[in-house]
């Protein structure tokens, strides 16, 4: 039996556990054991987050206690699912990540390309669990906290890539990316670099420091103020109504992951990011299973308005072809598109500019070779909130376009 924490809880999640949550949720196998297994390494990331923090393992003791959590909801998981968990769940969530708990929900919402609800029910599901499995082990706080830290480097290597940009790029949620190793033969086979090259490496680093530093001495810094990103929980925020746009596109780039190549049916190769609009809606688009609904949105991620106006930047053209393109491949696709903001200005103005926002984009896509009739687009201003207009996270998870699919044929 494995001694590693990330392994030993996987081990719970049995394919009985995954096909009856499939069942209960609506949502594919596939998706359900994608969500799960990125759902367990960012609660542990989380926990160990607060490791040190002993109020707030304080906390996670009390969350047992109060709602006498034992080692007996291990063995019916799936009855979580149904609400018992979603309470417990929902406390924990708020415990570790505060006012980004609604970006962790759409994070492992698309990681597993299923609906927000489900992965809210995932978590109301994994976070007891979790918990069930400290109180059957026995952990007082500091024995839980001294597990955590002794397993911190595991739990860290298994977290999933673009957390961290999700949760504002903590020094304490770093992540190394995985990647396959391969063998080294010969008298290398530490996997580090030849000794004599070291001394060389720096050499260099030295030389284009000193470039880069002579060259930006030269050179006037602009910021440029007049940007404004509209996206989902994966970007920065911004009032609805215009903000200043501060480094947002290094950001978002590593929230959304490496970009990776897929094909599409008619055999075009699509370049785009691993957690973007494009791949979860391709990925939506090819299961059979998922059906047409009036729940089911996707969130772009790459767009640019001019501040206050429904003017497209020409940033987001990547973005615009990249959805032309999918439509493309998927001929019989219709899709909705729906503009929203937060709750900061005036509402009637919020729901005019969401409605030319919406249709901007539209326009754009009919000018890429859409036929117009494939596309609908609704403004709903700071309606349908998806997060707390409390906080900053929150404003910038409702302030997005949307694209939701009104015709699929398989």
């Amino acid at each position: 039996m494995s001694s590693n924490l990330v392994d030993l809880l996987k081990g719970y999640i049995t394919p009985d556990v995954i096909s009856k949550a499939s069942s209960l949720l609506g949502e594919s196998e596939n998706g359900i054991s994608k969500a799960v297994s990125a759902t367990i390494p960012t609660l542990l990331t989380g926990l160990v987050n607060k490791s040190n923090d002993s109020n707030a393992m304080g906390s996670v003791m009390s969350l047992m206690t109060e709602n006498e959590i034992s080692g007996s909801n291990l063995s019916d998981l799936p009855s979580l699912l149904k609400g018992s968990g979603e309470g417990i769940g929902s406390k924990l969530l708020d415990l570790l990540f505060g006012d980004k708990s609604s970006s962790v929900t759409d994070f492992i919402s698309g990681i597993g390309g299923i609906r927000n609800s489900s992965a809210g029910a995932l978590l109301g599901m994994l976070g007891p669990m979790i918990l069930g499995h400290f109180s059957k082990s026995g952990l007082s706080s500091s024995g839980l906290t001294d597990l955590l830290l002794s397993e911190k480097n595991n739990i860290l290597s298994e977290t999933p890539r673009g957390l961290s940009g999700v949760l504002g790029f903590a020094d304490g949620y770093k992540h190394e990316a995985k990647s396959p190793v391969n063998p080294v033969s010969g008298g290398n086979a530490g996997g580090g670099l030849p000794k004599w090259l070291l001394p060389l490496l720096l050499v260099g680093v030295a030389l284009l420091a000193l470039y880069f530093f002579t060259q930006q001495s030269n050179k006037e810094v602009k910021t440029d103020p007049d940007s404004e990103y509209i996206a989902d929980s994966l970007d920065v925020g911004m009032d609805s109504l215009g903000a200043e746009f501060e480094d947002a596109t290094i950001e978002i780039d590593k929230a959304l992951g490496d970009f990776l190549k897929f094909k599409l049916p008619n055999g075009v190769e699509l370049n785009a990011p691993e957690f973007g609009i494009e791949y979860r809606l391709v990925e939506w688009m090819n299961d059979k299973n998922k059906l047409v609904d009036k729940t089911t949105w996707f969130n772009f991620d790459r767009l640019l308005f001019e501040t206050g106006k429904s003017t497209l930047r020409p940033e987001s053209k990547d973005q615009l072809e990249n959805i032309s393109t999918i439509m493309d491949a998927y001929p019989t696709m219709e899709i909705k598109l729906g503009g929203y903001t937060d709750n900061v200005g005036d509402p009637a103005a919020n729901l005019k500019l969401s409605d030319e926002r919406a249709k901007s984009v539209m326009a754009e896509l009919v000018k890429l070779g859409v036929k117009s009739e494939r596309i609908t687009a609704e403004g709903y201003g700071e309606q349908h909130a998806i997060a707390s207009n409390e906080t900053e996270q929150g404003r910038a998870s409702n302030r997005r376009i949307a694209i939701r699919v009104t015709k699929k044929i398989n």
